[in-house]
């Protein structure tokens, strides 16, 4: 392992990486948010969306199909580290259909499928697509990256949308932080969505090198594009990464980006990453305009005092949590698959799993319920 001043990474970084990484600290030194000004954007962006929207907050579950990735270059990205397509890290069928259902029976949505891009086949993404469909009643989008215009005609039949992230509109430090995904490859993509008519979502995030006045550029590619959700999220630095020493912006930071957006592009649905230490900054996110989130960790945040804060949080800005965070509903899950258009094994093996998953919801909740 060589330490380059204060960042971990597996080889010594050139001059010109250097020179990139220094430009991303600096930067990000430049995140400062006038209190005066966010209160009055925050206001602007509280009466836009009452203007369009219903006050429901809801959660977003991304669920991942794969644990590996066919570039693994990302700088910020955790799978950077890992060895590049592991085949054995990709997920059988059984485990995405059985959290799916138990996600529509616990009143949470599924926002989209994501991982590793160039991992699993056109065929097999597209096989699952067909079959969480009948397991949750509607079709979802997909987020892995951008995929050739003859892909998107492929998946377009079943999927509402696809989307990916968008780390720098600065082209030159956008070939640093991910040289296998470059920003004509990712613009190029966001035109083939939207031949397709597809929904298009675009993930931001913050801290890794855009200056505050990106936000302009943002905006322009939301109306161009027509893009129908942003992802807000924090940069988590990774350990082994060139980013591991970077801090995260603070919260009042994205919540400029948030007020921002909503007030530029009032029905755009704006959702953020929640951070579990900084969840008392959420009731400001919701302030700022923001829809719904994503990163619950449903597994070890069902019914725990992190649930209740965010149940606060929500009431705080005045608006309805949609689902069970910390009540465990009854579920009759044989009944649920009983007529799905789905093989009789298949079926069998996804009421096992959500058996399993929905015991690891009444463990944790049992686990609270002790400590009260």
């Amino acid at each position: 392992m060589v330490r380059v001043g204060e960042i971990a990474t597996d080889t010594p970084l050139t001059k010109k990486e250097e020179g990139y990484l220094e430009t991303i600290k600096e930067n990000n030194k430049t995140h400062i948010v006038d209190p005066v000004e966010l209160a009055s954007l925050i206001k602007q962006a509280g009466e836009v969306y009452n203007k369009h929207f219903d006050k429901k907050v809801w959660f977003e579950r991304s669920i991942f199909t794969n644990w590996t990735c066919g570039i693994a270059d990302c700088k910020y990205c955790y799978l950077a580290t890992k060895p590049k397509l592991d085949m054995n890290a990709i997920r059988s069928q059984a485990s995405i259909l059985a959290e799916s259902l138990v996600l529509k029976e616990m009143g949470w949505r599924v926002g989209y499928i994501t991982g590793g891009l160039r991992v699993e086949k056109t065929e097999q993404i597209i096989d699952l697509l067909k079959k969480m469909e009948i397991v949750l009643g509607y079709k979802i989008m997909m987020n892995y990256g951008p995929y050739t215009k003859k892909e998107v005609a492929q998946f377009a039949p079943y999927i509402t949308g696809m989307g990916s992230a968008i780390e720098s509109f600065d082209e030159e430090l956008h070939k640093f932080i991910c040289p296998s995904k470059p920003l004509p490859a990712l613009l190029n993509y966001l035109g083939y969505l939207q031949e397709q008519n597809l929904k298009k979502l675009i993930t931001i995030i913050l801290g890794i090198g855009e200056k505050m006045s990106d936000i302009d550029t943002v905006i322009a590619y939301v109306k161009k594009y027509d893009i129908t959700y942003v992802q807000l999220c924090f940069l988590k630095p990774q350990e082994y990464t060139v980013f591991d020493k970077v801090p995260s912006p603070d919260p009042d930071y994205m919540a400029w980006w948030a007020a921002k957006l909503r007030i530029a592009c009032p029905e755009l649905i704006i959702k953020v990453a929640l951070v579990k230490d900084r969840i008392t900054d959420f009731s400001l996110m919701l302030d700022a305009g923001v829809n719904c989130f994503s990163r619950y960790l449903v597994f070890n945040d069902f019914a725990s005092p992190f649930a209740l804060e965010l149940q606060e949080e929500c009431q705080k800005a005045g608006r309805e949590l949609v689902g069970n965070f910390t009540d465990l509903p009854e579920m009759d899950l044989d009944l649920s698959v009983k007529d799905m258009d789905l093989d009789d094994e298949l079926k069998k093996q996804v009421v096992k799993k959500a058996k399993g998953y929905y015991n690891r919801l009444r463990k944790v909740k049992e686990k609270f319920e002790k400590r009260v």
